[in-house]
């Protein structure tokens, strides 16, 4: 009688787990065996998502060198569909150790419809198990239908072929604005990812495919690797190529969903909330006509009217419409409506009531801005980037250079422009479009962050305005590092990712009801902000009911 030690692991996507009968043959070089029904004497409910459960069976002999295994289901009961990760099979006596590696359902309603799979051994005992990502693209029908495939190289000289990606948990992957992710094993730890080779086979109707990029993680070392593409594969678009070569490079720009908080809220300052932003431990709002700064610790659900110096809120009623503030060098540059005469007015952390100076901002053309709703200040540089209203082909974003020694003096010529700049789509073909600029604001890798409104009907219902969520939102551009000064230059800048599309990054509004407004980065994750965390914050009014405007702050973790 020889005892073998059999571990199975179900995958951890959605609906996994199995409630049919699971059957195992082994094919060996001495002889075969089947058994049926298999069950984990230790788990109540075996074959549930994510369980790894470990059986005993035994056979009347040896089976000697195990060639193959077939491994399914009876498809009896309700929930029978199965998603297998893989097989272990260990005789104690000799102390020898098979693995079969499955990542596959085994289902009559996913995959192939198969309910069993024959599988040959690996040829090491551990695997090792890569958990990959895959960023579609938003722009104009980015997802494709084509099957796509992946070859992974490792430093170590071992290479992972993959073919027929697919998300288990997405019946309709790689779609425009999808992010896709697949679990797989490979027999070796591949070492450090040195390149994939990456495509589509072309095939089906919608085949051309705009990628962002692929990051793969080594789930036991945790070490990652991020593959940026932001290319067409399509042989009617870009370069006509389908398959390419990608290496390690930069971080993408990709966030999830996290909450709403506060959330419908009348909170005593929600009124015609329009700007936000921080330093290290405080927030800063605008909010008709007033400046308001909050330490993060303050629960922004709690109603506040006036000023609280003992608990270290502050109020300064300006009285001017405040659009959209940045924070630099604890100094707030906060962009002022003047009755068509626009300016940006700085005041000092220390001492909100207090404005230090202003500038009157001026088109390179010596003509007044036509309005002024939004700064943004990168952090690595200091540069000061805003628009005279919307954006589109003649009315681009103006870069200026800070002087803090001027903001000291008290001059109104504290700003310098520094050149200008033109938004462009994902191809780099087309001027995106922006009208109602709400916000803006930086992250730490040089991405400009902007929200803004798309009226979809006007204020009194009629007309509707065909206005595609691409028209409205969050964008995030890829603002070069090493911008020269070119005052008269207009320079060209890509999309990288935008809000309400199919995946968990929407913002989803109605011009004249639901507003989108400030935006801020502030990686709040464990810094005791209440019913805040992520990285990424937007403002949403709802203006469309009685009494003040309801607040809606979203909140998005960078992935």
């Amino acid at each position: 009688m020889t005892t073998y030690r059999v571990k199975i692991k179900t995958g951890n996507v959605d609906g996994a787990g199995t409630d049919a009968h699971v059957f195992l043959t082994i094919q060996g070089s001495r002889g075969t065996n089947t058994w049926v029904n298999l069950n984990d004497e230790s788990d109540n409910d075996d074959f549930e998502t994510g369980d790894l459960n470990t059986i005993e069976v035994q056979s009347a002999s040896d089976l000697g060198e195990i060639k193959s295994i077939i491994i399914g289901h009876d498809n009896a009961n309700k929930r029978a569909g199965w998603y297998l990760s893989y097989v272990e099979i260990t005789n104690p006596d000799s102390g020898k150790t098979w693995n079969f590696i499955a990542n596959r359902w085994l289902a009559k309603d996913e995959g192939d419809k198969k309910i069993s799979v024959t599988l040959t051994p690996s040829s090491v005992s551990q695997l090792t198990y890569y958990k990959i990502t895959i960023y579609t693209g938003e722009a104009n029908d980015a997802g494709t239908d084509a099957r796509v495939y992946m070859n992974i190289f490792g430093s170590k000289g071992s290479t992972l072929n993959l073919l027929n990606l697919d998300d288990p948990n997405d019946k309709d992957d790689f779609e425009a604005g999808n992010v896709n992710t697949i679990e797989v094993s490979a027999p070796d730890d591949l070492g450090d990812i040195q390149k994939i080779v990456i495509g589509h086979d072309n095939a089906n109707k919608g085949a051309g495919w705009y990628l962002d990029g692929v990051r793969i993680q080594n789930l036991r070392t945790k070490k990652q690797w991020v593959f940026p593409a932001y290319r067409w594969f399509a042989t009617d678009e870009d370069d006509g190529r389908i398959e390419r070569t990608l290496t390690p490079g930069q971080d993408m720009v990709h966030y999830d969903y996290i909450n709403t908080y506060p959330k419908d809220r009348e909170n005593g300052w929600s009124e015609e909330l329009n700007g936000v932003c921080h330093d290290e431990s405080n927030w800063y709002f605008t909010q008709n006509g007033n400046l308001w700064k909050f330490p993060v610790k303050h629960s922004l659900n709690e109603k506040v009217t006036k000023e609280n110096v003992s608990k270290g809120i502050y109020k300064n009623h300006y009285g001017k419409h405040l659009g959209d503030l940045d924070h630099y060098q604890e100094h707030l540059f906060v962009p002022v409506t003047d009755d068509g005469d626009p300016y940006i007015a700085v005041f000092s952390t220390k001492d909100i009531h207090t404005r230090i100076t202003i500038q009157k901002m001026k088109l390179p053309n010596g003509k007044k801005y036509g309005g002024l709703g939004w700064v943004a200040i990168n952090p690595k540089n200091g540069l000061l980037f805003t628009s005279a209203g919307g954006l589109s082909k003649d009315s681009p974003i103006y870069v200026y250079k800070i002087d803090l020694n001027a903001i000291k003096a008290k001059r109104t010529d504290f700003l310098t422009l520094y050149t200008q700049i033109r938004v462009v789509d994902e191809e780099g073909d087309d001027c995106v479009d922006r009208e109602w600029m709400q916000g803006g604001c930086f992250d730490n890798d040089d991405h400009l962050h902007l929200t803004n409104g798309a009226p979809t009907r006007g204020p009194t219902g009629g007309k509707i305005y065909n206005h595609a969520n691409r028209k409205g939102g969050i964008t995030v551009y890829d603002i070069p590092s090493n911008l020269a000064y070119a005052p008269n230059k207009v320079v060209l800048v890509k999309v990288r990712a935008r809000s309400n599309q199919s995946h968990d990054f929407r913002f989803q509004f109605d011009g004249y009801r639901n507003e989108p407004e400030g935006i801020t980065y502030w990686d709040l994750d464990g810094k005791g902000a209440p019913g805040i965390s992520g990285q990424l914050h937007v403002i949403m009014i709802d203006n469309n009911g009685t009494g003040d405007d309801d607040l809606y702050f979203k909140h998005y973790k960078k992935i």
